[in-house]
């Protein structure tokens, strides 16, 4: 369908939607974000293939998920705020489409990355698996991915996540939540089809009204205060990347070296 998503009916009803950008390890650039959305609005609209899609696996091409937000496209002023919108409107979409979104997480999911592998309803990771928030060390704050991950993880561990930056790895994302089940890196793809085959065997309406329970349940005022709350969110992520920290630590990771607050 696009040069940087594709989409492959992978059984009756399961579509297989695949991030093309291996080249950047499939850094969230305005470009891959817009056809993202694109493409699960129109899974979400019409039959693919000549079947009516419920359920669609996300996953990067090449040796990781995702290595989150683009920073060269970051560091272009006419840009950070059409990024900052695509990357909210990309995880409110994942989280609150009527499609039931499964990531099939290998290799690395970072920063935004991460945040794509929560908001989606379940996600199941290779056992190499290794997920980090660098925000910090890049002077950004993680406002816009910090909504899809409390309703995912223990307030405390998130403190660890966030203030802390050190990778882990898929066992302990596991054991906080952000996975739902590991497997060998072979049988990735195969583990998610059979949680989808769960998720078909659930009648079509059923499990449409059933998210929207589960919106309800933890979030309380359902899709409408999430969309308020994405406001915030990108107002706080704008804040952070338009600062002098943001800059400085952008630039630090373009050039390969440590961004001057480690240096005093």
């Amino acid at each position: 369908m696009s040069q940087l998503i594709s989409v492959e009916l992978v059984k009756k009803g399961v579509a297989l939607v695949t991030m093309q950008r291996p080249e950047r390890r499939n850094a969230l650039s305005i470009a891959l974000l817009t056809e993202l959305m694109n493409t699960i609005k129109q899974l979400e609209a019409s039959p693919f293939e000549g079947s009516r899609v419920r359920v669609v696996i996300l996953r990067g091409a090449g040796p990781v998920f995702c290595a989150g937000m683009d920073l060269a496209e970051a560091t272009q002023a006419d840009k950070v705020s059409e990024s900052a919108r695509r990357i909210a409107g990309a995880l409110h979409l994942l989280r609150y489409s009527p499609l039931v979104t499964i990531a099939a997480v290998h290799g690395g999911a970072y920063a935004g990355g991460a945040g794509m592998v929560a908001a989606c309803d379940m996600a199941v990771g290779s056992s190499d698996v290794q997920i980090a928030f660098p925000e910090a060390r890049r002077g950004l704050l993680p406002a816009l991915i910090s909504e899809v991950l409390k309703s995912k993880v223990r307030e405390g561990d998130l403190r660890e996540l966030f203030l802390v930056g050190t990778p882990i790895d898929a066992m302990r994302a596991q054991q906080i939540g952000l996975l739902q089940r590991v497997v060998d890196p072979a049988q990735l793809l195969d583990a998610a089809v059979t949680m989808a085959d769960g998720v078909l065997a659930g009648g079509p309406l059923t499990i449409i009204d059933t998210k929207r329970l589960l919106e309800e349940l933890y979030e309380g005022s359902g899709t409408h205060g999430a969309i308020d709350a994405s406001d915030q969110a990108i107002e706080d992520h704008l804040r952070a990347r338009n600062s002098a920290e943001a800059v400085e630590g952008l630039r630090a990771f373009l050039e390969k070296r440590n961004p001057s607050w480690m240096n005093d």
